[in-house]
Order: structure tokens, then sequence, then C-alpha cells
């Protein structure tokens, strides 16, 4: 008795370990980009950050940092979801505890693309078309591979929860539900050209 006791003491103490280092790498995940996008936000076309919109427009770029930051955690525990369930005696918890950092990026992206939305240039050049401030071939790229590496990592997450009925997941097939992971991850390359064009955002200043 005291012997079992003492076992779920253990993995409840890893379980409080990990969501403890979640909180600590959310916080500065979130403030360490800020601080950094703020100060990079110099140039000639001012008026872009200046007033809200330009605020938020700093918010959603510090956001997209941050929601980087999640996706390859996220990948991490994925990864090791196995040496979880050994940490946590249970594979539940474990997946469980992936699911959750899954969900959080997928949050901490909508908050970045509603910031983007609602900022100026990005509104204006989203709703009403003013190229002008940005060559339109970049700023296409830029807009479909963060969109569509949106969509698939936002799909995969979804399915993760549909897929955590057993039944479910005997029909779909544990190895599709695994190589749907692997399109995910084999897709990051689009991810890595959007991260590679953040630098359109400075464009737009200096293009004014």
């Amino acid at each position: 008795m005291q012997v079992e006791k003492e076992t779920t003491k253990k993995k409840s103490s890893k379980l409080t370990l990990y969501i403890t280092l979640d909180i600590i790498l959310l916080i500065l995940s979130i403030i360490i980009p800020f601080i950094l996008v703020s100060q990079n936000q110099t140039g000639s076309c001012l008026h872009h950050i200046e007033d809200s919109n330009g605020s938020l427009w700093i918010m959603g770029r510090a956001f997209g940092f941050t929601t980087l930051t999640w996706f390859i955690i996220s990948t991490i525990y994925g990864i090791r979801t196995k040496k979880l369930a050994r940490a946590f005696k249970s594979y539940k918890k474990a997946r469980d505890f992936h699911c959750l950092n899954a969900t959080l990026t997928n949050i901490i992206f909508l908050i970045h693309i509603a910031s983007l939305l609602s900022s100026d240039p990005w509104g204006s050049l989203i709703f009403d078309g003013e190229y002008n401030h940005i060559p339109l071939p970049l700023f296409i790229t830029k807009l479909w591979t963060g969109i569509i590496f949106g969509i698939v990592m936002f799909s995969v997450s979804i399915s993760a929860f549909y897929f955590r009925d057993l039944n479910r997941m005997k029909r779909f097939g544990f190895k599709n539900f695994i190589k749907i992971h692997y399109i995910m991850l084999s897709l990051s390359i689009l991810l890595a050209i959007h991260i590679f064009l953040i630098n359109t955002e400075l464009l737009v200043i200096f293009w004014g």
C-alpha cells in the first residue's frame, strides 16, 4: 500500500514538474519575442507602428515566433511520448500532455492570425489590397505558406482529439495516424519559407 502511494506521488510530481516547465516556457516564449520585435520596429513608415493597429502588428509578429516555439515543443513531446509515458507511468497521460501542448500551439497560432488581420499594415494589405507597400510575389508567398502550414497543423491537432476514441483509431489505423504527422513535418519546409520571408514586414516599413 505504501509503495503504491509513493509511486502515485512520483507520477504526480513529474507531471507537475512538466506542467510548471510548460508555464515558464510559455511566459518566456511570449515576453522575449515581444521585446525583440518591439525593438526591431524602426524605419520610415512609422505610422504603421505608432497607433493601436501598429501595436497589433507587433503583437502578431511576436506571437508568430511564440507559435514556432510551441510547435517545436509540441513536436518534441510527440516524438518523446513513449519516454513521457514511462515518466508518468501512463501512456494516456503522456498522450494527453502532448495534446495539451498541441492545443496551446493552436491557440497561440489563432492569436497570431487574429492580431495580424486586425493590424496595420497587414489588415490593409489583405482587405484593401494596398500592395504598393510590398512586392506582391513576396506578399502572396509569405501569406500562403503560412496559411497552408497553419491549416495542416490545426487539422492534425484536431484529428488527435477525434482519434482519442480507440475504435476510431483502430478503423483509421495507428500507422496512418503517424503518417499524417510525418506529412505535417515534411511541410515544415513551408514554415521555413514563411519564416525566411519575415523580412517582408521590414520591407513594409521601409517601402512605406
